[in-house]
């Protein structure tokens, strides 16, 4: 299938900005504050001893021994603050359908034929389980999962309520206990109907409660700065600015998204580890792509093969979507995320 010079799609899944707060005996939300501080720190970095080539500086011993003041901002719960809330909403559309804009009337046909096949051998059904897998764990509070006890609560706009006591105990790949896995089966449905029809206008209120420690240190969104000027924080986080004018601490929502999406172990047969969906399977931390045009396992040639996948998809005949090959859950999860894959100009 040729790529034509337009297509793209509207993402599916659209988190919004999570919110770190607490509450008290006189108000259920007060905003977590963000400082200001200014501290000394010390010169450790490789550059400060030594040049490109790992020869020593010719500095002063002393030199290495003054510290190195800058402004950063951070963020600790306050004293005597026992449990720390932190809440987002998730929209979900059934935008993997059809493109949203495609300049090939023959690619779009197809591409709407492999979403009703795969909608047909049960498909969505296993995205929307991975999905509510990432919700259920709280995958989404990343550095902040480090607790004494979490608990995460779903409420959605069909007026259901998903609640795990503690988020901790579950993982990615073993298999659940029973009580949270029927949690998991019952937000799975209704994810599962949002991601595949139209007519459903889906939204839920995420929830976690965190027992932490004394005063202890929470992780929200960084900002990227360039260039900053004296005084200004080096190292920014980010904020929003609440009705009243009160500003909370909080994760962007592509923070929130990245870690939603990250569902794709379909990468390999011995995969370890679930991959934010990506074309190419980025795998940040390593710095390697894991889907590189070369495995022939990247989206784009994936794409290309979707008259295939839809005769692969006729033989399914499963409900659930088990039966499906990973390669057509891969293809459907990146449409699902969105984006432009045109070919272009050649």
């Amino acid at each position: 299938m040729e790529l034509g010079r337009h297509l793209n799609y509207t993402r599916s899944l659209s988190p919004g900005k999570a919110v770190f707060f607490y509450q008290t005996q006189d108000s259920d939300f007060v905003p977590l504050p963000v400082e200001v501080n200014k501290i000394n720190g010390q010169k450790g970095n490789f550059s400060e001893g030594y040049d490109a080539r790992f020869r020593a500086k010719k500095t002063e011993t002393k030199d290495l021994a003054y510290g190195n003041p800058h402004t950063i901002e951070s963020c600790y719960v306050p004293p005597m603050v026992e449990e720390l809330l932190c809440r987002f909403s998730l929209r979900v559309e059934a935008n993997s359908l059809a493109p949203n804009k495609s300049d090939s009337l023959r690619t779009h046909r197809w591409l709407m034929k492999l979403a009703s096949g795969y909608k047909q051998a049960g498909g969505y059904q296993e995205l929307a389980r991975r999905y509510a897998r990432n919700i259920l764990m709280g995958s989404w509070l990343w550095r902040n999962q480090q607790t004494m006890g979490t608990e995460v609560e779903v409420i959605t706009a069909n007026g259901g309520l998903y609640r795990i006591g503690d988020a901790r105990q579950l993982d990615w790949q073993s298999q659940w206990p029973d009580p949270e896995d029927a949690v998991l089966a019952a937000l799975t449905d209704e994810l599962s109907q949002a991601l595949s029809d139209p007519k459903q206008y889906w939204f839920a209120t995420i929830t976690a409660k965190m027992k932490i420690a004394f005063c202890q240190e929470v992780h929200p969104s960084q900002d990227f700065t360039g260039s900053v000027e004296q005084g200004v924080p080096s190292r920014q986080l980010a904020k929003v600015q609440c009705g009243d004018g009160r500003i909370a601490a909080s994760f962007h929502a592509e923070k929130v998204g990245a870690a939603l999406q990250m569902i794709d172990d379909w990468w390999d047969e011995e995969a370890d580890m679930p991959l934010r969906v990506h074309e190419y399977g980025a795998n940040k931390r390593a710095l390697v792509a894991l889907r590189h045009p070369t495995t022939g396992r990247d989206f784009y040639q994936h794409l290309r093969r979707t008259a295939y996948y839809i005769r692969r998809l006729r033989s399914c005949k499963k409900s659930d979507g088990s039966d499906i090959p990973d390669e057509i859950h891969y293809l459907m999860s990146v449409l699902l995320k969105g984006g432009l894959f045109q070919q272009g100009r050649t």
